[in-house]
């Protein structure tokens, strides 16, 4: 006979029982997990948002998220039921910065609400380039035997064909010629060392993938395309590491020498972020003329592994 240790209760709480304050505590924590979200609304969002970024009249947006291919999210919250506050104040940060979505999160959406979101989300359907996807969010609180809480998101109203939208905008826009993105560099080391690295990347027969907002470097690799992305490169000379990708996020095919822990902690040595499990992402001002030999050497790392890859799925 054995043991039977039983199982375990989880136990559910609000939001304010879990992390006291809302600004101080919740939107921070929220900012650093927004894969989470992410992973619930079913749009693919860089781990690490902008939290309390400032806007005209002395206000604040309480999250700036990035999709993975550029268009930005506005993220408001609260505690308890969503008011009008939040829903008109989100919608008029969406709009000042030509954001592609705002998502709503709290712990209750009221019916009238849920009722103007879905509007908006029909509205968006037909105007394509000018429309704002909304999507309201419900979160609470849960832990299990006395463990940290963790935050538990569902979403209750969500656009139909946000996906669809967003890739027929970032297609409408003129992806950036090389010559145009160093143009918009933050400052001539950036600029200096991110032409080294695109004309050696491009002289190795690897791909580049030319965005609207940023550089992607690319290399042959399983999946329908053929092509996959290694690492992004942003004007502000910060660096995007696509863990997700890597783990078969879009492609369903995992590249397993790029998956287990040894490789993380090896890049996460590299790059100095820890990120979340999708995404990674330096600080500003990462790419200079001294980065260029390791981001290069990281990259051929990454690019060696789906030939490998590639051949085992022939």
């Amino acid at each position: 006979m054995t043991d039977n240790p039983g199982m375990a209760r989880i136990e559910f709480g609000s939001l304010r029982e879990a992390w006291r304050g809302e600004a101080v505590d919740f939107t921070p924590l929220l900012a650093q997990q927004l894969d989470q979200i992410g992973d619930e609304i079913g749009v693919d969002l860089l781990g690490m948002g902008q939290a309390e970024v400032a806007t005209a009249g002395g206000r604040s947006i309480d999250i700036v998220a990035q999709t993975t291919d550029g268009p930005e999210i506005v993220v408001e919250n609260q505690y308890g039921r969503a008011d009008h506050d939040h829903l008109t104040r989100g919608l008029a940060y969406a709009v000042a910065r030509g954001a592609r979505g705002l998502v709503v999160v709290a712990e209750d959406h009221r019916d009238e609400f849920r009722a103007v979101a879905q509007y908006l989300n029909d509205m968006a359907e037909l105007d394509t380039q000018r429309g704002i996807a909304v999507w309201l969010v419900e979160a609470r609180a849960a832990r299990i035997a006395g463990s940290p809480w963790a935050p538990l998101f569902t979403a209750v109203v969500a656009p139909n064909q946000f996906t669809t939208q967003v890739e027929q905008a970032r297609r409408s826009e003129k992806a950036l010629t090389v010559a145009e993105f160093l143009a918009l560099c933050a400052s001539p080391a950036i600029r200096e060392a991110v032409q080294q690295i695109v004309e050696r990347w491009q002289r190795h027969g690897h791909v580049l993938w030319r965005y609207p907002h940023m550089i992607g470097l690319a290399a042959k690799g399983p999946g329908k395309t053929g092509v996959r992305g290694v690492v992004t490169l942003y004007p502000d000379g910060s660096v995007l590491i696509p863990y997700g990708a890597y783990a078969g996020q879009n492609t369903g095919i995992e590249i397993a020498a790029l998956s287990g822990p040894d490789f993380r902690q090896h890049t996460e040595a590299i790059f100095g972020s820890g990120g979340t499990a999708s995404s990674g992402r330096t600080g500003p001002g990462w790419v200079e003329p001294s980065t260029v030999e390791p981001l290069l050497e990281f990259a051929q790392r990454v690019a060696r592994a789906y030939a490998t890859a590639l051949r085992e799925h022939v």
